[in-house]
C-alpha cells in the first residue's frame, strides 16, 4: 500500500534527521559514557521532557540503550563510530544523498560544492589512525604482491585521493614508501596533509591539487591507484591517459569497484554528476586495457573487486 509505504519513508528520514542532529550536536560523543537523563539535559540545553523524548528515539533506533537509569551508545553504534571508515561523516553523506536527490528530481542539477566533497570523500576513505587500517591496506594486496612490492620501495601516484585514507593507511605499514597524491578539491587536499602531517608521513607524502589531466611527471611513478568510481565519463580518457604516461614502463595500476545495490535512487545522484554508477570491475579493466594497459588479474577481496593492470614494458 502506497500509505504504508509512506508512513515507511516518513520514518527512515525521521530517524536520519535524528541520528544526523545527535551527531552534529556531540550527543553521541558524550553518550560514549553512561549519563543519567539529567545529566544529558543538562549537556544538550534542552528541557528536561524534550531531552528524555530524545533519548527515548536514540533508544529506539538502537543508537544508545539504557541500563539502570543510564545511557549510554550501543556497542553496535560505539563499534560503527569508533571504525576503519568514518561513520560520522557517512551519516553527513546519507544526509547529503537526500538532499541531492530533492535537487536532481526537481532541477536535474547534483553539483557538489567544495563542503560536499569533503564529506563525500571522508565517508568513502580510511580512517588511517583506526586501529587495523594499515593491516586492512595490507591484506588488499595479497592478490596483487607486485603492486605491493613496487609501493614499498618506490613511487605511488595516488589519482583522485579525496582524504588520502588508502596512502596514508599504507604508509604507516611501509616506512619507505613515498607517494604523490592528486585531489582537485582544495579543502579536501588539505585535510590529506593535515592527516599527514598529524601520522609524522608528511616528508613522505606530496599533496598536489590540481585537475588530474593536468599532471605532467613522465615514466616518474612505479605504481599508481585510480579512485576511478568518483571520476566523471568526460574526464576519463585523458585521466587514463595521464597514468600510463606517469609510470614506469612495467609499472603497476591497482582500481577498486565500489560493490553495492544497484539502487534507483543512488543511480539518479550517480548519473546527474556523469558518474559511471557501479561500473563492474571487468568493463573497468576493459576500459584501461583499451588505453594500452595490460590486465594482469581481476580479483574479489574484502573490499570489493579490484584489477591489477600494468603499463607494457615495450
Amino acid at each position: 500500500m502506497v500509505t504504508e509505504s509512506l508512513a515507511s519513508w516518513a520514518r527512515g528520514a525521521q530517524a536520519l534527521a535524528l541520528l544526523s542532529a545527535a551527531q552534529e550536536k556531540g550527543y553521541t560523543t558524550y553518550l560514549a559514557s553512561a549519563r543519567t537523563a539529567e545529566e544529558f539535559a543538562d549537556f544538550s540545553g534542552l528541557p528536561a521532557r524534550t531531552a528524555g523524548n530524545v533519548l527515548a528515539a536514540l533508544v529506539a533506533h538502537g543508537v544508545a540503550e539504557e541500563a539502570d537509569g543510564r545511557f549510554r551508545l550501543t556497542e553496535d553504534m560505539a563499534g560503527a563510530l569508533g571504525g576503519l571508515v568514518d561513520f560520522a561523516a557517512q551519516i553527513d553523506e546519507a544526509v547529503l544523498r537526500a538532499r541531492l536527490v530533492g535537487s536532481i528530481t526537481r532541477t536535474g542539477e547534483g553539483a557538489l560544492t567544495p563542503s560536499d566533497a569533503l564529506v563525500v570523500a571522508r565517508a568513502n576513505a580510511l580512517r588511517p589512525s583506526a586501529p587495523g587500517a594499515g593491516a586492512l591496506v595490507e591484506a588488499l594486496f595479497e592478490s596483487a604482491p607486485e603492486m605491493w612490492a613496487a609501493m614499498a620501495d618506490g613511487r605511488l601516484l595516488d589519482v583522485g585521493s579525496g582524504v588520502s585514507g588508502f596512502v596514508l593507511s599504507a604508509a604507516t605499514v611501509l616506512p619507505h614508501m613515498r607517494a604523490t597524491t592528486i585531489e582537485v578539491v582544495p579543502t579536501v587536499a588539505a585535510v590529506a596533509a593535515e592527516r599527514a602531517s598529524e601520522l609524522g608521513v608528511s616528508d613522505r607524502i606530496d599533496v598536489r591539487v590540481l585537475d588530474a589531466r593536468d599532471f605532467d611527471e613522465p615514466a616518474a611513478f612505479d605504481a599508481a591507484f585510480w579512485a576511478q568510481p568518483f571520476f566523471p565519463v568526460p574526464v576519463r580518457a585523458a585521466t587514463i591517459a595521464m597514468i600510463l604516461r606517469s609510470l614506469r614502463p612495467g609499472g603497476y595500476l591497482l582500481v577498486q569497484q565500489l560493490d553495492g545495490p544497484d539502487a534507483p535512487l543512488r543511480r539518479l545522484v550517480a548519473e546527474a554528476q556523469q558518474l559511471p554508477f557501479a561500473k563492474p570491475i571487468d568493463d573497468v579493466a576493459l576500459e584501461l586495457s583499451a588505453a594500452g594497459f595490460e590486465l594482469i588479474r581481476t580479483v574479489r577481496t574484502d573490499l570489493g573487486p579490484v584489477a591489477l593492470l600494468r603499463r607494457p614494458l615495450h
